[in-house]
């Protein structure tokens, strides 16, 4: 699957805090440095004033509209997916993107613009997915001087002055380079995505890229599908220094794990973000599905490096350590975040550590120098199918600690069942479905196989968030089951012998089909393993028609949420919704949303210690990307991105906390 958020669908999951070794370096001076906090992938904020008592009355402090609203009210063909952007906010700057690719400068106290760059990005090509989309932007320092790094809509980074906002001219090409041909074969501009931001480590600047393992919206699959290669350009001249190919070529490392066809496979690429450690000079991907997701035959064998975590050298790209979470992939249970580097103590050894959460509701936790496991992992059978051509892997990973944080396998008895008319309808939904354990075989019987955790998780790319401090991992995540259909195609009318379509799956009465919580929001200690607490997250449906009269409490947002780390509080936002409404004239899905409906549009505070809920604010609507915090005079902020998809684009300033006075 690629970077998408199908946001009709829906989440589920899991301290007290024990010491942990020096952690790596977070935002302690109230600055977000980084799309994900820090480069450790935290979403912590040091130097926290937000207390139980500020955040019961937090309040909504500034709304900014994001550059480009008009260009997408004026152009139904530019209609925007669901507005992702999150900023990043140096000494009370914040800098951001819109969906279109504007980049904006804006003060972090007021919310008032104080500069804006457009790459019109946007003008020739329409990405090949439900609308454009921006996750956000990424700063670094050269010499002295201020620079951020954006990706653009049409394949390109661009590098601006962080006080002028102009092209760095002297980088690449007048302040460019061009991704879409910086893979082993050149990518048509509209089948990748430069969504997320990229990452700075050892020297070079290393983009995500998202390409289509499966179908772009309006094409079919093809057999050159675009490799998930991953690129690395320097810092201070936009040169390529290296590349790290996925798949392997043929006869590198890796590529006797495909058994045929290697050399116009695709796929496997690394949409979301990686993470850094600067001090070891290794970054971290964390990798897709191959193409096409849910059928393989053509690709027979483990496929290295798809839904693999892969430490590499960050000045030369040279393969560290590697580990593969799924082999042969057929659910899309690729890697849609990178992993949370975290500082830890375990049995009183000092670890450095890489802790992957996934789709399927595991955490990998790694010696992030080694590769080593920090707890056994264990390879269990699963199922095969029975697709023609299809060579089933026989067995896949199992971590054995810590446990997973979301239902896995799909059982009756987990059916929704809060009155007996919703059981026995809930019954017969599942009748229609193939459904078993954990990675149980897509098919092309019944109305297809029923998965829980689905293609979007689990976790998903919200990620998770850790103190650095304490080594406590923070995880928010969901269990809204998907089916996957298996389809022969016709001869001539496809690349592949099979191809699968996915969905989500409603239960009775619009509820969810399974039992609450249907989501979760858990605290895991990583020196132990142990869960401290495990919470709903949010609210959830408490108010339906068909269960309101029955007195339950929280029920947990049946979507994906996003999340803030501080030493006291956790801030979470449940995700929106949109829904797909039609096509626009060249061919590609547009996706809309009203205000009416969001499902819970709030934000949440949550004592870090406890899980209980302290305070909410209601936003204009849900939230759509992660959300971030900072501290500008004597404010704490959290801010929200919200809109887009036929609505307008904004970031949302929530005061959760002020700086006391002395």
């Amino acid at each position: 699957m690629t970077s998408g958020s199908n946001s009709r669908l829906a989440s589920w999951m899991l301290a007290a805090c024990f010491a942990a070794t020096p952690a790596m370096v977070s935002a302690a001076d109230g600055s977000w440095t980084e799309y994900t906090g820090d480069k450790s992938g935290s979403r912590y904020l040091g130097g926290s004033v937000a207390t139980p008592e500020s955040v019961s009355e937090m309040v909504i402090s500034w709304r900014f509209s994001l550059p480009g609203n008009e260009i997408s009210a004026d152009n139904p063909d530019l209609r925007t997916w669901a507005n992702e952007t999150t900023p990043v906010v140096i000494d009370g700057t914040l800098y951001t993107s819109s969906p279109l690719g504007i980049v904006s400068a804006v003060d972090g106290a007021t919310g008032k613009l104080l500069w804006t760059y457009d790459s019109k990005g946007y003008v020739d090509y329409q990405v090949a997915n439900l609308g454009f989309i921006q996750r956000g932007i990424t700063y670094f320092e050269d010499d002295g001087a201020g620079r951020l790094v954006a990706p653009t809509s049409n394949g390109y980074l661009v590098m601006l002055d962080a006080g002028t906002g102009q092209p760095v001219e002297s980088w690449g090409e007048n302040g460019f380079v061009d991704i879409a041909q910086s893979l082993r074969r050149p990518v048509p501009r509209d089948m990748i995505m430069t969504d997320s931001p990229p990452i700075v480590c050892g020297g070079n600047i290393i983009p995500s890229i998202g390409v289509f393992d499966s179908f772009a919206v309006g094409r079919p699959p093809m057999k050159f599908h675009p490799p998930g290669d991953v690129p690395a350009f320097d810092t201070k001249t936009g040169e390529r220094t290296w590349i790290f190919h996925n798949p392997p070529l043929p006869g590198e490392p890796g590529s006797e794990t495909w058994k045929n066809g290697i050399d116009t496979m695709g796929g496997a690429n690394m949409w979301a973000r990686p993470n850094c450690d600067d001090e070891a000079g290794i970054v971290y991907l964390p990798f897709s599905t191959p193409a096409n997701d849910y059928y393989g035959g053509h690709r027979v064998g483990d496929n290295l490096y798809a839904e693999s975590l892969v430490a590499v050298d960050a000045k030369t790209g040279a393969r560290v350590w590697h580990y593969q979470m799924v082999r042969h992939g057929l659910w899309d249970y690729d890697l849609a975040t990178g992993p949370n580097l975290m500082d830890l103590n375990v049995d009183g050894r000092a670890i450095k550590a890489a802790v992957q959460v996934t789709k399927q509701g595991f955490v990998f936790a790694f010696d992030r120098m080694t590769g080593e496991p920090i707890w056994p992992i264990e390879d269990r059978p699963v199922p095969a199918g029975d697709i023609p051509g299809e060579v089933y892997s026989p067995t896949q990973p199992h971590p054995t600690w810590p446990k997973p944080f979301v239902r896995q396998g799909v059982r009756e008895d987990d059916l929704i069942d809060l009155t007996p008319e919703l059981k026995e309808k809930a019954q017969k939904i599942l009748a229609r479905y193939e459904y078993g354990e954990l990675f149980h075989p897509p098919t092309d019987k019944k109305a297809g196989t029923l998965l829980v955790p689905g293609v979007l998780g689990g976790a998903s790319w919200a990620g998770a968030g850790h103190n650095p401090n304490t080594g406590v991992l923070y995880v928010p995540s969901f269990t809204i089951p998907i089916v996957i259909k298996v389809k022969k195609e016709a001869p001539g009318t496809s690349a592949y012998d099979y191809t699968a379509t996915w969905g989500g799956v409603a239960g009775p009465e619009g509820l969810p089909l399974f039992k609450p919580p249907f989501s979760t929001l858990s605290a895991i200690d990583m020196n132990t393993g142990e869960y401290l607490w495990q919470v709903p997250a949010g609210k959830g449906p408490v108010d339906h028609p068909a269960i309101k009269d029955l007195g339950l409490g929280h029920l947990g947002n049946p979507h994906q949420s996003f999340i803030v780390v501080t030493d006291n509080i956790i801030f979470l936002a449940p995700n929106g919704q949109v829904d797909i409404i039609g096509l626009n004239t060249r061919g590609n899905a547009l996706i809309g949303q009203t205000n009416e409906n969001q499902p819970e549009p709030f934000l949440y505070a949550y004592d870090a210690k406890t899980g209980e809920m302290l305070g909410e604010v209601e936003l204009p609507s849900g939230a759509f990307g992660s959300i971030m915090s900072y501290i500008a005079g004597d404010k704490q902020m959290v801010v929200v991105p919200v809109g887009g998809a036929g609505v307008p684009s904004e970031l949302v300033g929530v005061q959760v906390g002020t700086v006391p006075t002395n």
